[in-house]
């Protein structure tokens, strides 16, 4: 068959074939796809529910930690998105910011100076823009300094042993590696499952002592929490470490089971399951292999080493987004302590803080404080938004 004999039939196979479709936008794993920048007349609407209360306090705690920072390595960057920006550039932005917010200016005011000075990214969340916003607060717990009676259950200090291998410090690792030595070599830290069978056992590590595994393990999760003792003292135990695991969702776990459906999963809702069930609480927990150590502290304090503020410190993945910026959100939370009901509320917050289960850019941490409307609120809290960061120009 000659060539121009052939050459429709080529024409016609070539037509034919299935052209693959597009990517399914995907949250970001990495700081260079996480942030998009906006031109200024799609900036959100600037809007503070708070009035601008503990605003201040937030951005000073990211102030210090940036000057940490810049002190430490005067050309350290900051990824906004693609783009690596000068830590000195970040503590301009919060500065220039705590200036227009303590001038209490009037909404117009606002976004008249912040589309004139600053720029703005927005997450690109789940891949479409929604980032699914959830909560933690600063539960309380009663316990003792010495074990005894009803108080058993061990809060427990980061051990000796514990090695903690940086991935800024070696080429060849790309993430952060925890464990212990043995034999010369690193293995694994215990699991949590390991860790109940004793694994600490003779390691004094034992900080002080609590009279429920279910507070305990929701301490674990909130990264903080406040020791009531019986004379009437308190302590407040942060965050010292983890045992290198990954994190597992025992809420999950429960929806697998069948005990709850997907939608009915809330911290109310798998403690209620775990007090009315106590001889399963164990093997339930142990499906959560990572394991969180503590210290006290003379406040609740975050990835930053800086104390969390209540309503404006947020948690996000580290690899992301760029710790201890100026952020702005929107979506909804509960409208009191008593219902679940949710009411739309927007904004400014600082990225201080981290957690286990904070991976990639779809979802994002609200810190609400203590008492029974962040209770309420961190339990019931899973709601779609927006997040957008901000720099000077």
């Amino acid at each position: 068959m000659s060539l121009r004999r052939l050459a429709p039939a080529l024409a016609l196979l070539a037509a034919c074939r299935t052209v693959p479709p597009p990517p399914e936008p995907a949250p970001a794993t990495t700081a260079e796809g996480a942030l998009e920048e906006l031109a200024p007349e799609a900036f959100p609407a600037f809007s503070d529910d708070l009035d601008y209360a503990g605003l201040e306090e937030a951005l000073g705690r990211s102030a210090a930690h940036l000057a940490r920072l810049a002190a430490a390595d005067p050309g350290r960057t900051l990824a906004f998105g693609k783009e690596r920006v000068p830590v000195q550039r970040v503590q301009a932005t919060l500065a220039r910011f705590r200036e227009l917010a303590l001038a209490r200016p009037a909404p117009a005011e606002l976004q008249a100076a912040l589309r004139r000075e600053f720029r703005v990214f927005r997450s690109v969340g789940d891949g479409r823009g929604a980032v699914l916003f959830t909560g933690y607060f600063l539960p309380e717990l009663r316990g003792a300094l010495a074990r005894g009676g009803r108080y058993a259950v061990p809060l427990h200090r980061a051990p000796d042993d514990l090695v903690v291998v940086r991935a800024k410090d070696f080429a060849a690792v790309d993430h952060d590696l925890v464990g212990r030595v043995q034999d010369g070599r690193l293995v694994p830290y215990p699991t949590r499952a390991e860790i109940g069978r004793g694994a600490l056992a003779g390691k004094d590590a034992d900080l002080c002592y609590v009279d429920s595994a279910v507070d305990a393990f929701f301490a674990e999760i909130q990264g903080s929490g406040v020791v009531r003792f019986e004379d009437g003292t308190s302590r407040v135990v942060t965050y010292a470490g983890k045992n290198g695991h990954r994190y597992a969702a025992v809420g999950a776990e429960l929806v697998r089971r069948g005990v709850l459906a997907r939608e009915e999963v809330s911290m109310q809702a798998i403690k209620a399951w775990l007090l009315a069930n106590p001889s399963e609480q164990p093997a339930l927990l142990a499906t959560n292999p990572s394991y969180v150590f503590f210290r006290f502290a003379e406040a609740p304090t975050g990835a930053l080493g800086v104390p969390v503020t209540p309503d404006r410190t947020i948690a996000a993945d580290a690899r992301v987004f760029p710790k201890g910026a100026l952020a702005f959100l929107e979506t909804e939370r509960p409208v009191d302590a008593a219902t679940a009901t949710m009411r739309p509320f927007s904004r400014f917050v600082l990225d201080q803080d981290a957690g286990g289960a904070i991976r990639t850019s779809a979802r994002v941490d609200l810190y609400f404080g203590s008492g029974a409307y962040a209770e309420n609120a961190a339990g019931r809290m899973r709601q779609p938004g927006r997040l957008y960061y901000l720099l000077l120009r």
